[in-house]
């Protein structure tokens, strides 16, 4: 199924033309890309239109955006993306997507488009908000290993008065976000039944009626009670 409707994608500004590049094989009525900021800005729309969402900076945000597409009429898909935009434009973008069943269906193509070649090579994360929940988990876990390079490397060379304290803050300050952020999710998510878009490896043997986000969410919040 091809969006027939307009389709609003809402992401980092850094990433929009690259995105673009991969979804113009897609024969889309009106294809807009917008800053993921600028989603308080969008004028009234056509009703049966769909929205893209990645980028968000918290649940609250994306619930925002969702919130958006419900009063709109809109389907609404988020996402979490993984790539150098300059290389995914050519590759792929490694992705995760999330939402209702319909409006999967309804953005499959776009989907298939911005991942790797070949169709259905994207992971069905969950129902609405896993991808978010991901890409917020990525961001976490990736920033105290940016943070950390300032400290080993404060000026681009190795440091023999690092501040070795800082690295153990920067792991605490990781884990008191990781909490929360999993609390939030199992609470979005609780009570849901998954059922994947398309097959998909299941490394892990989950049962077919888990929700992969909510899987991981669940681990880690049982991480944090056993340590």
């Amino acid at each position: 199924m091809t969006p027939s409707g307009p389709v609003l994608f809402l992401a980092p500004a850094a990433i929009l033309e690259s995105l673009q590049s991969r979804l113009n094989t897609v024969p889309v009525p009106q294809l807009m890309l917008l800053p993921i900021g600028m989603q308080s800005q969008i004028p009234t729309l056509p009703t049966d239109g769909l929205l893209l969402t990645a980028g968000h900076a918290s649940v609250e945000h994306y619930l925002s955006s969702a919130h958006w597409a419900h009063s709109q009429k809109w389907q609404h898909i988020d996402l979490a993306l993984v790539g150098e935009p300059q290389c995914a434009a050519q590759l792929g973008w490694m992705l995760a997507a999330s939402g209702e069943p319909t409006a999967l269906a309804y953005a499959a193509p776009l989907l298939d488009a911005l991942a790797p070649a070949g169709s259905a090579n994207w992971l069905h994360a969950g129902g609405p908000g896993a991808a978010s929940f991901l890409a917020l988990l990525q961001n976490i876990m990736l920033q105290p290993l940016i943070e950390s390079w300032k400290v080993i490397f404060p000026n681009g060379k190795p440091s023999p008065k690092a501040d070795l304290s800082k690295l153990a803050e920067l792991q605490t300050t990781q884990w008191q976000a990781l909490y929360p952020l999993c609390q939030q999710y199992l609470a979005l998510s609780q009570g849901r039944v998954h059922h994947a878009f398309h097959p998909q490896l299941n490394p892990f043997q989950l049962p077919t009626h888990i929700e992969p986000a909510a899987a991981l969410a669940q681990f880690l919040i049982q991480f944090f009670q056993k340590s």
